[in-house]
This record gives C-alpha cells, structure tokens and sequence, in this order.
C-alpha cells in the first residue's frame, strides 16, 4: 500500500468502507498488537470512522491509553483494500454519545470517533 497525499476518504471510499467488513489494529503499552473485526465501525464522514464500543475489550484499552488505530478494508475477490490511520476520541456517556447510541441495541455502549490522519491504498 502506498500513502496518500490526503487525509480525506473520497465517496467511493466512503462507501467501500460501509459495505464491508473492517479490522482494526492496535497496540498495547507492553507493545503487543491486538487486531480484529469491527462489524459497528463505519465512515460517517470523509474524515471520521465511528464505531460504537461495546466489550470495552483489550482494543478499547490501547485506544484510551493513545494508541493509534489501523483500520483496514478490504475485498476479497477483487484485491482492492485500503488502510486508514488515526487517534481515538472517546465518548463514555457524555451527551454525544447518548445520542448516537439512542435507539440502538447497546444503549450502554460508548462511542469512539477516529479521526483521519493518513490512508493507504
């Protein structure tokens, strides 16, 4: 993969995104990777994934001791994938999140935004 000189997911990537299924990786202060699918993670803008966390799983701990995240896409009988870098905004019950897991099966859950700061494709 190859970084792009933009830190903005284009349309299509956007939707590329949506329609399948992400892995994310991070890294914990001991310095061991953690990597695994994210079924809620999805592009809710050209600059920001979103996925609603619901474990507050050993990912969810990287990501609030500041780990960056890599989040890659990809589909299978094409080849085509890309890789997005980033840092974590967390939401534990504050009013964003209320309203974003509003109406949702995991009202408990907290949400976490990345915001874009490089892609690969």
């Amino acid at each position: 993969m190859k970084k792009l000189e933009t830190t903005k997911l284009t349309d299509e990537q956007v939707e590329f995104f949506n329609s399948h299924l992400p892995y994310m990786a991070t890294v914990g202060a001991d310095g061991n990777p953690q990597v695994g699918p994210k079924a809620s993670l999805k592009a809710i803008d050209n600059t920001t994934i979103q996925y609603l966390e619901k474990t507050k799983s050993e990912a969810y701990a990287n990501l609030k001791n500041g780990s960056e995240a890599a989040i890659v896409v990809a589909d299978v009988p094409t080849h085509k994938a890309f890789r997005v870098k980033g840092h974590a905004e967390i939401h534990e019950g504050d009013d964003y999140a209320k309203k974003i897991v509003s109406g949702t099966d995991t009202p408990e859950a907290f949400v976490v935004n990345i915001k874009i700061e490089e892609i690969d494709a």
